[in-house]
């Protein structure tokens, strides 16, 4: 099962915003970032390594 990250602050509370016309975008529950390409990640061992390199930085 894949899930959908957030580009701004990496939470996993992303829900589709809109579409139609423009296409589809998500938008962040967790800081109300709208985006149009979220981060995808297939497995939860992914994105935990995910965080351990963008924490370390």
């Amino acid at each position: 099962m894949s899930f959908r990250v957030c580009i701004a602050c990496y939470g996993i509370r992303v829900y589709p915003y809109a579409g139609f016309m423009t296409g589809q975008r998500y938008q962040c529950q967790d800081c109300d970032e709208i985006m149009v390409v979220p981060l995808e990640f297939d497995t939860e061992a992914d994105y935990k390594a995910f965080l351990e390199v963008v924490t370390d930085e």
